[in-house]
């Protein structure tokens, strides 16, 4: 389980006495190895902003220890895992400026999704952690407060090019492909991407994609969703490493929604 350039997921060695710092995103990991027991503490950083994740041994220590925890072991792990993820939830992504789709037409956007981190033990691939490399707030998506789903609210903008985000390790890379069959105009002010439907790819320079999604509005009352057979940005299976399945699989399904469900 790796690429090229990976030096920060996978399998790692981690014996009694040694520590790991991991710093992703806004994430900032720290993995102890103590008898019996490992201890996790992390935080988010304001003003530093990891594109290029990195994971080293170290003797540093938080002040601050905003989230610990502790993992009791009868028989100590010599080995962790880290692996990367796609959130558990859709996210809501909201461009800086509104895009307007013509009736009949189509665009393809490119978002930034943030990746989740997950820490798994050799012993029994247990997921001890599972969280989120910068801070997520929660929020409603739907179109009042009976129907809809709990997302995570992100402020990304939308990209009529790859080039932009290609460069960001952090997160993954994502084509959303958008077709307006009705004779409306289609106002894209914020989209429901359905992080929890899509696996992740990692190519050999060690950017994460995830396969391409399609958004068709039939008509004013509601759309079909589509998870792709191809990866974002046309690169070919062949070339990439999975690197964590979709959490929930749809397979070749149509998701039929409410146009307010995915487009707010």
């Amino acid at each position: 389980m790796s690429t090229k350039n990976n030096n920060w997921w996978g399998e790692f060695e981690l014996t009694q006495g040694q520590q790991r710092l991991l710093r992703c995103a806004d994430l900032c990991l720290l993995i102890q190895s103590l008898p019996h027991q490992w201890w996790l503490g992390y935080q988010w950083q304001d003003e530093v902003n990891q594109f290029q994740p990195v994971l080293e041994q170290t003797e540093e220590d938080f002040a601050d220890k905003e989230n610990e925890q502790r993992f009791v072991f009868a028989e100590l792990p010599g080995i962790m895992q880290i692996q990367p993820a796609l959130a558990d939830r859709p996210v809501v992504c909201r461009p800086v400026v509104s895009v307007s789709l013509l009736p009949f037409q189509e665009v393809t956007l490119y978002v930034c999704l943030p990746l989740w981190i997950q820490l798994i033990t050799n012993q029994d691939e247990h997921t001890l952690l599972d969280i989120p490399t910068v801070r997520v707030c929660d929020s409603w998506f739907g179109p009042n407060t009976r129907e809809g789903v709990i997302s995570y609210a992100s402020q990304v903008t939308e990209q009529l090019d790859v080039k932009p985000i290609a460069n960001n390790k952090a997160r993954a890379a994502i084509e959303v492909r958008i077709q307006n069959q009705s004779d409306q105009m289609l106002t894209l002010d914020k989209i429901s991407v359905p992080a929890p439907n899509l696996s992740l790819y990692a190519d050999k320079e060690g950017q994460f994609w995830t396969p391409r999604i399609t958004l068709v509005r039939r008509d004013d009352q509601d759309a079909i969703l589509s998870v792709d057979e191809v990866v974002s940005g046309g690169l070919p299976e062949d070339e990439l490493t999975l690197v964590c399945a979709a959490r929930e699989d749809i397979g070749r399904s149509k998701i039929t929604k409410a146009i307010s469900a995915l487009f707010g």
